[in-house]
């Protein structure tokens, strides 16, 4: 059974017929031959915009061409960019959930996570986490390093620096990447 199609003018006269006349909807559709949902959602469709109710075919409402020039260009950069974000791929959850967290004004949440490959949820908890007592632990010494270091007129190094702040003379890991 091949899809029936319905030109502009008898959507609109189905329409009227409902809201100008006031017959049921239900009553429209059976003298119309319809199903009683597609009515529905075309009355709906026409009081919400009148102007863009029914476009046609392959032609779409302004807000729908906004969002699929906006997936071409969220595709358009996932191919380009594949070998460059190498790097972010192979880090870890924190480095990815703080990608999404910096970049979530400008794209949705959900197009970044699933292009990432971590799940919107998962970042959502890790945004109302707190911080784990090793990494107060670790920003406790980044601050004794760096009060160090400022102490001594920026001559010393990291080792040095470490050395004068814990107290087994061990430079955490974490205190290299800090800057």
């Amino acid at each position: 059974m091949e899809r029936r199609k319905f030109g502009l003018k008898f959507k609109l006269q189905a329409v009227k017929l409902v809201v100008d006349r006031g017959v049921f909807v239900a009553q429209a559709a059976r003298d119309l031959d319809l199903h009683v949902n597609a009515l529905r959602k075309r009355v709906r469709e026409h009081s919400v915009d009148p102007q863009q109710a029914f476009p046609g075919h392959g032609q779409m409402k302004p807000e729908q061409l906004e969002i699929e020039k906006l997936r071409r260009k969220v595709a358009k950069r996932k191919a380009r960019h594949l070998k460059k974000s190498r790097g972010l791929l192979c880090q870890g959850l924190d480095m990815k959930f703080a990608f999404v967290a910096k970049h979530r004004g400008i794209w949705p949440v959900t197009w970044i996570c699933e292009a990432l490959g971590v799940s919107r949820s998962g970042f959502h908890a890790w945004l109302n986490r707190s911080s784990s007592q090793r990494a107060r632990h670790d920003e406790v010494l980044v601050a004794e390093i760096q009060s160090s270091f400022a102490g001594s007129d920026r001559t010393c190094g990291t080792r040095r620096s470490g050395m004068t702040c814990s107290p087994n003379g061990s430079t955490p890991v974490c205190i290299a990447s800090s800057g």
